[in-house]
C-alpha cells in the first residue's frame, strides 16, 4: 500500500510514519512548522514532500496513486490557541477542505480525520463516550480556536465522505505525549523545570485531571481504525481510561527526578475543563489495548527531555 501522512514530519505524524514504513511506501507532506524533516527515519519508501496545506498549489506536488490518507495537518498546543487563535483556524480549516477536495483526485476511497477531545468542550459525562454532545464553550476566548477548528473539520470530514461516496474514521486524541513532542505541553514543561531547577509553576489548583496516552499506544491505535472494517464510517476516543491528576504528575516526577518539587499553584483564566477521562470502550471492542502505562511512559519521556536539556 502506499500511504500519505499530512502533518508528517510533527510529534504524532513522525512517530505513525516511521511505523508505517515497515510494511508500506509511505509519502510525508508538511512544512516543518513543528519540527524538523530528521524526525523520520529515511527509508527508500518513505518520500518527504514539503507543502503548505493551506495552498492548493501544494497539493498538487502529491502523488495521487495513494491508497489511504492520514490527515494529521493541524496547529496544535495550547500556548498557539491563545497567541494565534485566527492562524490556527484558518490552517486547520483551509487545510482540511484543500485535503478533500484533492481527495476526489486521488485512487484512494477511504482517510481518517484527527481529531480531538477538545472538541467535547466541558463536558459532564465520565468517561466521556463519543456520543457526548461537541461544544464551544465560549468563542470569545481563544483557546477554542482549536476545538472550533477541529469540530468543523469533522463536520467537513464526514458530510464529504457522505456525498462523495468515501469512508472515513475520525480519531480523537486524548493527550498523547511522549519523546519529542515539543515543548509547549504541561509533561515537557514540568521537567524541563525539574531539569534546570527553574520555579515549578503550576497553572491551576493541581487537581485537574487528563487522561495521558503514550504515543506508541496512539500509533497503534491509528494503524488498526485504517484497518479494522468495523472502524468504517465511525468516530472512535484515541486515548485510556487511567485518569491522572496534575498532582499525580508532580509526585511521580519527585520520584523520578529524586529531588523534592515546590509547586507555586497559579490561577490560570480562561482555561480548559478541569477533567477529561475519554471512554474507550467502543475502540476497546476492536482489539485495543493499552500497553504503557502512565508511570512507564512518563519515565521514558523523562529520560529523552533529561538527556535533550543536559545536552544543550
Amino acid at each position: 500500500m502506499k500511504i500519505l501522512v499530512t502533518g508528517g514530519t510533527g510529534f504524532i505524524g513522525s512517530y505513525l510514519i516511521n511505523e508505517l514504513q515497515k510494511k508500506h511506501d509511505v509519502v510525508s507532506f508538511d512544512n516543518g512548522f513543528r519540527a524538523g524533516f530528521e524526525n523520520i527515519v529515511s527509508k527508500s519508501n518513505v518520500e518527504l514532500v514539503k507543502g503548505d496545506v493551506t495552498k492548493s498549489e501544494d497539493w498538487k506536488k502529491l502523488p495521487t496513486d495513494v491508497d489511504f490518507v492520514y490527515h494529521l495537518a493541524a496547529i496544535n498546543g495550547t500556548k498557539y490557541f491563545y497567541e494565534m487563535p485566527v492562524e490556527v483556524l484558518r490552517v486547520n480549516v483551509l487545510g482540511t477542505i484543500n485535503f478533500l477536495d484533492w481527495m476526489k483526485t486521488t485512487s484512494a476511497k477511504n482517510f481518517f480525520f484527527a481529531s480531538s477531545s477538545e472538541v467535547y468542550g466541558f463536558p459532564n459525562i465520565f468517561p466521556t463516550p463519543e456520543t457526548t454532545p461537541l461544544t464551544i464553550p465560549d468563542p470569545t476566548n481563544p483557546r477554542f480556536s482549536y476545538s472550533s477548528s477541529k469540530i468543523i473539520g469533522e463536520t467537513l470530514s464526514i458530510n464529504f465522505a457522505q456525498t462523495f461516496g468515501f469512508d472515513y474514521v475520525v480519531g480523537r486524541f486524548h493527550n498523547v505525549y511522549g519523546p519529542k513532542m515539543g515543548f509547549e505541553h504541561v509533561i515537557p514543561e514540568f521537567i524541563r523545570k525539574c531539569v534546570k531547577n527553574e520555579d515549578f509553576f503550576v497553572q491551576g489548583t493541581g487537581t485537574e485531571s487528563r487522561s495521558f496516552c503514550y504515543i506508541s499506544d496512539a500509533v497503534d491505535a491509528m494503524i488498526l481504525l485504517a484497518t479494522h472494517q468495523q472502524s468504517k464510517n465511525e468516530v472512535f476516543n484515541i486515548g485510556t481510561d487511567e485518569e491522572i491528576e496534575i498532582n499525580d504528575i508532580i509526585f511521580q516526577l519527585e520520584k523520578i527526578h529524586n529531588n523534592k518539587i515546590n509547586p507555586i499553584y497559579k490561577e490560570f483564566p480562561n482555561a480548559g475543563t478541569k477533567r477529561r477521562v475519554p471512554d474507550i470502550s467502543k475502540i476497546h471492542k476492536l482489539g485495543y489495548k493499552q500497553k504503557i502505562s502512565f508511570n512507564e511512559g512518563l519515565q521514558k519521556t523523562y529520560d529523552w527531555y533529561f538527556n535533550y536539556h543536559k545536552s544543550i
